[in-house]
């Protein structure tokens, strides 16, 4: 069986190549999150994202007026749609699903949030003030 063959690194404007199935360089590999299968995590109802949270997700939505509320976005004073709801402290640290802890956000921002998040550990999450 023939070798894949080599890919460039993912990190924006990095010319590295990289063997195999991985997708950053070594010097870019921290950006990787290694998300998890569902046979380890659970799925979606498993986690707690059944119906009720779809219904609780329209909910935040609608009360934010589906306008991205993530810190950055409201830092920069940039309007971007939401199209998903985030908990501003993460469950895996004890947020749970009032709503009070949850905002809507981007795609593109909760993804970056959810990376920061897992590259630091979640130590210095927002507070349940910030968005």
């Amino acid at each position: 069986m023939p070798a894949r063959p080599l890919r460039p690194c993912k990190h924006r404007g990095c010319g590295a190549l990289v063997a195999g199935g991985k997708t950053y360089c070594e010097t870019h590999a921290g950006e990787e999150v290694g998300w998890k299968p569902d046979s380890v995590r659970g799925n979606r109802h498993a986690r707690g994202y059944g119906a009720r949270w779809e219904k609780l997700r329209a909910m935040v939505l609608l009360r934010d007026g589906g306008i991205c509320r993530c810190v950055e976005c409201r830092k920069l004073g940039r309007v971007r749609v939401a199209t998903e709801v985030d908990h501003v402290t993460p469950k895996s640290q004890g947020g749970t699903d009032d709503p009070q802890n949850l905002s809507a956000i981007n795609h593109d921002c909760h993804k970056a949030k959810t990376a920061r998040e897992r590259r630091r550990g979640a130590v210095g999450a927002r507070s349940p003030s910030g968005s």
